[in-house]
C-alpha cells in the first residue's frame, strides 16, 4: 500500500504540473484568473509533495495533517464536479480519492503497527 501511496502522490504532483504548464493556453495575458489557474496547479504540487514526506517520514502528526489535507482537497474537487463536468475534473477526483484512502490506510497500519 506504501507503493501506491507513492505512487498516487507523483501523479498529483504531475497532475498540478500539467495543470499549471497549461496556463498560458487558457489565459492570453498575465491576470489575476490566470495566477488562481497556476495557483490550482501548485496547490496540487503541495499537497503532492506532502503526501510524499508523509510516507516518507510516517509519524502519525503528520500523517494527520495529510488526511485533514486530502479530505479539504476531496471536497474541493467534488465541488470543481458539480460545475466542471470535463475528463479532467474526474480524473482529478479519482486522485484525490485514492490519496485521501491511501492517506487514511497508512494512519491506520501506522497505528496498529503494520505496513
Amino acid at each position: 500500500m506504501k507503493f501506491f501511496y507513492k505512487v498516487v502522490a507523483y501523479l498529483l504532483i504531475l497532475l498540478g504540473a500539467i495543470h499549471t504548464a497549461l496556463t498560458p493556453m487558457f489565459y492570453n495575458e498575465f491576470s489575476l484568473g490566470a495566477l488562481w489557474f497556476a495557483g490550482a496547479g501548485l496547490a496540487l504540487i503541495y499537497l503532492g509533495l506532502l503526501n510524499i514526506v508523509a510516507e516518507r517520514i510516517y509519524q502519525n502528526w503528520i500523517l494527520t495533517i495529510c488526511i485533514v489535507a486530502n479530505l479539504i482537497g476531496t471536497a474541493f474537487c467534488v465541488l470543481i464536479m458539480f460545475i466542471l463536468h470535463e475528463i479532467q475534473a474526474i480524473i482529478g477526483l479519482i486522485l484525490f480519492l485514492a490519496i485521501t484512502i491511501s492517506s487514511i490506510y497508512a494512519r491506520l497500519s501506522l497505528k496498529t503497527g503494520s505496513s
